[in-house]
């Protein structure tokens, strides 16, 4: 399958996350936040200088936000007088991120944070507008991430930073699941590209670098960050891992072998394998991730 197939299986997946997960698709999308991106996004922050010595208030847009794990990690960060004077724009394309992000907000009482459905390739937003732009695992995914990047950086005021964080490797869900169809009694085609859209090498830290410069940032760091995160048990690994495993399906078995080896037997099939490969306990999973900054220049 092509990358734009794959990546327009992926935007359909993550729009319709509610119907396709069930009841539980939020706290699926939380586990990921604490487990996952939350790391990645206090690494980020660290790099774009958004850490508990903070004391400068900021405005701060979030793109492609998630379950809001950035402005999560902000605020168990930064101290309440300086969010006080700061903001947050959560954006996303999908409509529950957006309700989720929206949801913690109100409950959580995250600080002069709002959410709304933006595009990242075309957000509408003012020129100028933000002290610091973060898109956290989001840039390899978007379809036309060359229009993305330019976003984020028309929308920084003039000393602005950027910072984003992209996949340098296949994730540790993804493995297991590679291991697990090999495993199986009939042809089960696995092919698992980290990215989806057509422009860049978003897993390439020297092809990262070269872009921010030729885009006049200044002060570009581009560094590879590697980290564990643990899954407790099989059921833990279906029940977070479950919607990627069915975008793996869709995006690489026929119909016909989709068909005649339905959810319940392919689920069941990696289950089996994994209780087998770690003796049904739980296990750690590798991540190492690309993380990005620059700044815009003072004067444009």
């Amino acid at each position: 399958m092509s990358s734009a197939k794959r990546a327009s299986e992926l935007k359909r997946f993550f729009e319709n996350a509610g119907s396709l997960i069930g009841a539980s698709w939020q706290d699926v999308l939380m586990d990921n936040a604490q487990r996952v991106s939350g790391p990645l996004a206090t690494r980020m922050l660290s790099q774009i200088g958004i850490t508990q010595e903070t004391t400068m208030p900021f405005r701060l847009f979030d793109n492609a936000c998630g379950a809001g794990a950035v402005a999560q990690e902000v605020h168990r960060l930064v101290k309440p007088e300086v969010l006080q004077k700061s903001s947050i724009l959560c954006g996303d394309f999908s409509d529950p991120s957006v309700e989720l992000s929206r949801k913690r907000a109100e409950e959580e009482g995250w600080v002069n944070t709002n959410a709304e459905k933006i595009d990242a390739q075309k957000t509408g937003l003012p020129s100028g507008e933000f002290s610091h732009v973060t898109t956290n695992i989001g840039f390899h995914v978007v379809p036309d991430s060359k229009a993305a990047l330019d976003e984020a950086i028309r929308i920084l005021k003039p000393g602005g930073t950027l910072g984003f964080t992209t996949w340098a490797q296949m994730p540790g869900w993804a493995e297991d699941l590679q291991s697990a169809f090999a495993s199986f009694p009939f042809e089960a085609p696995f092919s698992f590209g980290v990215q989806t859209t057509e422009w860049g090498n978003w897993g390439d830290v020297d092809w990262i670098r070269k872009e921010l410069e030729e885009r006049g940032l200044e002060d570009v760091k581009v560094e590879l960050f590697a980290f564990t995160s643990h899954v407790d048990n099989v059921e833990h690994y279906i029940a977070t891992a479950g919607m990627m495993i069915d975008w793996v399906v869709s995006s690489n078995w026929s119909e016909e072998v989709r068909k005649e080896h339905g959810r319940d037997e392919y689920q069941r099939l990696v289950k089996d394998f994994l209780e087998h490969k770690y003796d049904g306990k739980g296990w750690d999973q590798k991540w190492v991730a690309v993380v990005a900054s620059g700044r815009v220049l003072a004067r444009r």
